[in-house]
């Protein structure tokens, strides 16, 4: 089975086992597959995908549209022979399986974040693995959620993004202040300057 690497902190970034995929022939199609990935807990009808990425065009050729770019993204990122597929789409919506063998590094963020939140302990500096996750979140960081993607002339996505942006911005400040306090704490002063 192929293993699928979505890379969208910073700049997009899609390897199919190992090798980089550049079989996307718009930012359109790109854009598909990052909202498609990161809005994955619930199937996505047809007309609210065409709407959301061609909102300037009419209905019918929007689903025209959408119908290209998932074939192209399908194509791009082996679709047609992963078991299962990593694309479930009938004629009325489509979902991204999480289930599929993908790793996606905003999902890894989440989790390294969400599992030391989740974690009871006394003090913060003294917990080796929730250190160990904090960090984990800021390497995996690279910048911005889709740097330099332009899928253009579409508000309700450029809205959307930018409010995923400032979240996982938030997210990646408050975990670097966590770290520094808790280097200053343990008397790691080069350390929490870094942070």
């Amino acid at each position: 089975m192929a293993r699928l690497s979505i890379s969208l902190l910073g700049s997009f970034r899609v390897l199919l086992d190992g090798a980089p995929v550049d079989g996307f022939e718009s930012d359109k199609v790109r854009a598909l597959l990052v909202y498609l990935a990161l809005e994955s807990d619930r199937p996505h009808r047809r007309e609210c995908l065409a709407g959301l990425l061609w909102p300037e065009r009419p209905e019918r050729d929007a689903r025209h549209d959408l119908s290209q770019a998932l074939y192209n993204l399908r194509r791009a990122i082996g679709d047609h022979g992963a078991e299962p597929p990593r694309l479930l789409a009938d004629r009325q919506a489509v979902q991204f399986d999480t289930s599929s063998d993908c790793w996606l590094d905003v999902t890894a963020f989440n989790g390294a974040i969400e599992a030391c939140q989740g974690h009871t302990h006394r003090r913060l500096d003294l917990c080796e693995p929730c250190l160990e996750r904090l960090q984990q979140a800021v390497d995996l960081y690279r910048g911005n959620l889709l740097e330099g993607l332009a899928p253009g002339h579409s508000l309700r996505f450029e809205e959307w993004l930018l409010l995923r942006q400032e979240r996982l911005h938030r997210m990646v400040v408050d975990a670097l202040y966590q770290l520094a306090a808790c280097c200053e704490r343990r008397g790691e002063h080069r350390h929490a300057l870094e942070y």
